[in-house]
């Protein structure tokens, strides 16, 4: 079987908590056999620069793949570390174009022996406990985002993540109202995206642990691994890591240096499932827990991710509750939040990453320039949004 075609398939629609764009990056890849993969590539919140990743499939990557065996995984990705690494890095973008490559190929794989990509990496298909994300609707009453968990609540979720990005008593009137509105049976993980410098995320970290919080995400960014590991040390409670740790090097380097108490590697940010595998087992020898970090792909992105978990036996997935996912929906009604009962998600059983997509897909969502991530919330991405 031989490569024939690599099509980076930029999407996207309007999201309205909070309103603004989201955008997605895919990659098609097609064979001589008739068989087509499919792979995803996110910034999460699906991705904010998808003309960047489709000019790196284009005039990258495509090259490099067409005329090649797509079942021979390892070789492909040995062929694009080597296309990529040297001058565009082998981080961020590299990974997460990688990434979107080697779910595609996996897809390709799994096709051709009639088998879910589950199978091939020795995992047994078993359904996973899933937390549900909220959302970054500050302005919103503290009420408002504890009943944003009533769908999540009513699936049988028994975790929950709630979003910081407030003065430090704000944050805490929020979570103390989603405590009491899910009640002490459900879990609560906090995100506040690169809000804090260390010393403001350990006061806060102090207040959150008399609410039961069980992890506090990127309170400051991973490059910081000093002040992470100077936080991490101190903090009451566990510092997860991982929607901008984009591979298992970075993440032996967060482990050697014990600046998270979490792992989240996520398949379309850190180099792929193969890449996830590996930060699975360096975490198992570890003793660091992983939850993986979804948040909101297509269907694509969260069957792969659902793939490499199931098999690895992670404990705790990321499940994107927003009501609006058409990318979910549409495309793999069973992994719909409307699907979802006892709090648990399974991956696909069809062959390869189980996600169907119609040809008409790009007409059906078309890419629209918008606001990304940054552009709504820059203080987040500068980490100085808290004070010191």
């Amino acid at each position: 079987m031989k490569i024939t075609a690599v099509t980076p398939v930029i999407l996207g629609y309007r999201k309205s908590d909070p309103p603004m764009s989201r955008s997605f990056a895919l990659v098609r890849i097609d064979t001589d056999a008739g068989i087509t993969g499919w792979g995803e590539a996110s910034t999460n919140w699906g991705h904010s620069y998808p003309t960047v990743f489709a000019a790196a499939v284009s005039d990258v990557c495509a090259s490099a793949l067409i005329g090649q065996e797509p079942r021979s995984v390892r070789a492909r990705l040995a062929d694009l570390h080597t296309r990529m690494d040297g001058y565009l890095g082998w981080e961020g973008l590299t990974s997460q174009t990688i990434g979107a490559i080697e779910m595609a190929l996996w897809d390709i794989l799994g096709r051709s022996v009639n088998a879910p990509v589950w199978q091939l990496l020795g995992g047994g298909g078993g359904a996973i406990d899933l937390y549900g994300t909220g959302t970054t609707m500050f302005e919103a009453s503290a009420g408002w985002h504890a009943a944003y968990f009533d769908q999540a609540i009513t699936a049988g979720f028994g975790a929950v993540k709630v979003r910081l990005g407030r003065t430090r008593e704000a944050d805490v009137d929020v979570v103390r109202e989603v405590r009491r509105h899910v009640g002490d049976g459900v879990r609560i993980g906090v995100d506040s995206y690169w809000f804090h410098d260390a010393r403001s995320a350990l006061a806060l970290a102090e207040d959150l642990a008399e609410l039961g919080v069980f992890f506090f995400e990127e309170p400051l960014p991973q490059y910081r691994t000093a002040e992470l590991a100077w936080l991490a040390e101190r903090s009451p409670v566990p510092i997860a890591v991982g929607e901008r740790v984009f591979s298992a090097r970075q993440y032996a380097e967060l482990a050697r240096t014990r600046a998270a108490g979490v792992f989240q590697p996520d398949a379309s940010i850190c180099g792929g499932l193969l890449e996830c595998l590996d930060i699975a087992a360096l975490a198992a020898r570890e003793g660091i827990p992983v939850y993986p970090h979804v948040g909101g792909p297509t269907a694509i992105g969260l069957s792969a991710n659902l793939q490499w978990a199931s098999a690895a036996g992670v404990p705790l997935l990321e499940y994107d509750i927003d009501p609006h996912q058409p990318l979910v929906d549409d495309l793999a009604p069973s992994l719909s939040l409307a699907a979802i009962s006892g709090g648990m998600l399974a991956p696909p059983t069809g062959p390869g990453l189980g996600v169907e997509v119609p040809d008409d897909i790009a007409e059906r969502y078309p890419y629209q320039p918008g606001e990304t991530y940054t552009d709504v919330f820059p203080q987040h991405e500068r980490g100085t949004g808290a004070p010191a």
